[in-house]
């Protein structure tokens, strides 16, 4: 089975020049836990259903390549 993991890119600030930190999750619920951001806006965030609002506004989130279980 493939899964995929997510790729979160921090930002010392909005411009988004300089990487702060690399994070990786195995799961959207990781994720917001770590942020503290709940995962459904997390989720409405990634596909552009939102606007960034918080720590969100200087981050970057990517979806890994498959991973094999």
């Amino acid at each position: 089975m493939k899964r995929y993991g997510w790729v979160l890119y921090l930002f010392d600030n909005d411009d988004k020049k300089e990487i702060f930190k690399i994070m990786e999750f195995k799961t959207i619920k990781e994720l917001s836990y770590v942020v503290g951001v709940s995962p459904t806006i997390i989720s409405n965030w990634y596909h552009g259903l939102i606007n960034p609002r918080g720590v969100l506004k200087n981050c970057t989130l990517v979806q890994s390549i498959p991973i094999d279980c």
